[in-house]
């Protein structure tokens, strides 16, 4: 097994995925990063789910990720969907004025 097809290995398992969205979504949560690793830390929670999908005869509508490329685009599209996703989630209200701005 040559370094390409180890490195393709690592990045089609699922279990790698999980991993690292642990791993993120736990940094966020100790070192309170304002939900920007959190919301990449759910994109590959995004890629796991979509990785272990693909595998599942069950589950025809899975896209077909098949190199490394379309693991970058759908990892590049999900992280920005989820931004989107928690900064509208976790937006300010409006409500009463908040009296520590200056």
């Amino acid at each position: 097994m040559d370094g390409h097809s180890a490195f393709e290995a690592w990045l089609f398992s699922p279990y790698l995925w999980v991993f690292a969205a642990l791993l993120l979504v736990g940094a966020d949560m100790v070192f309170g990063l304002e939900y920007f690793v959190l919301s990449i830390g759910v994109a590959a929670l995004v890629m796991a789910a979509l990785l272990y999908l693909q595998g599942q005869p069950w589950a025809p509508a899975a896209p077909a990720i098949e190199s490394w490329r379309g693991v970058g685009v759908w990892f590049a599209g999900s992280t920005v969907a989820s931004v989107a996703a928690i900064r509208l989630l976790f937006q300010r209200r409006g409500g009463p004025p908040d009296p520590n701005e200056y």
